[in-house]
C-alpha cells in the first residue's frame, strides 16, 4: 500500500513538472494529507486518499510560489534591462556632444616674434599657452 502512495505522489509531481520548491510542497502536503486522513477514519485508504489530495495541494502551492518569484525575477531583470539602456544612451549622447566630459589641458609654446610697437622694441620670447579641449 505504501508503495502505491509513493508512486502515486512521484506521478502527481512527474505530471505536473515539478521544481525543487514544488517537490518540497507536495511532499509536505502528501505527508499532512496522509497524517490527516489517517486520523479521521483509521485505515489505510483514507490515508492515501487524503495524502493525494495533500499532496495536490501542495503542489499547487508550490506551483504558486514558483509562479510569484518568477514574475518577481522577471520584474526586476526587466527594469534592469531599461536602466541599462537608459544609461547607455546617456553616455553615448553625452559622448557625441561633448557634454559632461572634463576638457583636456595642453599647453602649448608659441614664439612671439621681435617687433616695434610705438618707438618700443619687444624683443623675441617664447610663451607657454593651456589649450582647454
Amino acid at each position: 500500500m505504501m508503495d502505491k502512495y509513493i508512486c502515486s505522489v512521484g506521478l502527481v509531481c512527474l505530471l505536473t513538472g515539478c521544481s525543487l520548491r514544488q517537490a518540497g510542497y507536495t511532499a509536505a502536503g502528501a505527508a499532512a494529507g496522509g497524517g490527516i486522513g489517517y486520523s479521521i477514519h483509521h485505515d489505510a485508504k483514507s490515508a492515501v486518499l487524503g495524502g493525494l489530495g495533500g499532496a495536490l495541494a501542495g503542489n499547487l502551492a508550490g506551483q504558486w510560489q514558483d509562479k510569484a518569484a518568477n514574475a518577481k525575477h522577471d520584474k526586476n531583470y526587466q527594469e534592469g534591462y531599461t536602466q541599462a539602456k537608459v544609461d547607455m544612451a546617456n553616455k553615448n549622447w553625452d559622448q557625441n556632444t561633448g557634454k559632461g566630459m572634463e576638457p583636456r589641458k595642453k599647453l602649448v609654446s608659441i614664439m612671439v616674434p621681435k617687433r616695434e610697437e610705438n618707438g618700443v622694441i619687444y624683443d623675441q620670447k617664447e610663451i607657454t599657452l593651456e589649450d582647454y579641449q
